[in-house]
């Protein structure tokens, strides 16, 4: 009996790791198009929706679409809303994993495109030392092409720090 909870635990465990693995490729995939792409963008969301406990990088994700909707909104009251809960789950992601350099780079995207009226842009500067100086140590080719491409499209770095990327 023992040995079947065993297995069942391990199981159940390795399951929900793979599957919000899964989740974290699908949203990389999704996350830069989701600006432009508004069923993209429902469609992560309505993913995020069904999730009983997020990580802190799948709520962070959870948070970048959130503070893109707006962009797909008519309504300035839905704008506003979908814009502070996507701000309040990246905020809850970077208090839960401070040293995640995804985390990091999903609120810079964010900070970077919020319009000024807002003010969530004060940490932008922290958020892109973090990524420039973690970039080296990240294995996924999916989310260092992400990195690459938003801040070689941004004018965030300097004409050295743009040579690093092309």
């Amino acid at each position: 009996m023992k040995k079947f909870l065993l297995i069942l635990f391990l199981a159940v465990t390795g399951f929900s790791v793979s599957y919000g693995q899964e989740n974290v490729n699908q949203f990389r995939a999704a996350y830069p198009k989701a600006r432009k792409d508004a069923a993209l963008c429902k469609k992560q969301l309505a993913i995020i929706d069904r999730m009983k406990s997020p990580t802190p990088l799948e709520l962070a994700y959870a948070g970048a679409f959130y503070a893109v909707w707006p962009e797909h909104l008519s309504s300035p009251l839905k704008k506003l809303n979908a814009f502070k809960k996507g701000k309040d789950y990246l905020e809850q992601a970077i208090k839960a994993e401070p040293g995640q350099v995804e985390i990091h780079f999903l609120r810079l995207t964010v900070q970077h495109n919020a319009p000024a009226m807002l003010g969530y842009n004060e940490n932008k500067e922290e958020d892109l030392g973090i990524v420039l100086d973690k970039y080296d140590d990240i294995t996924s080719t999916a989310l260092r092409t992400n990195i690459k491409e938003f801040l070689l499209a941004t004018d965030l770095l300097t004409d050295s720090q743009r040579k690093i990327f092309q």
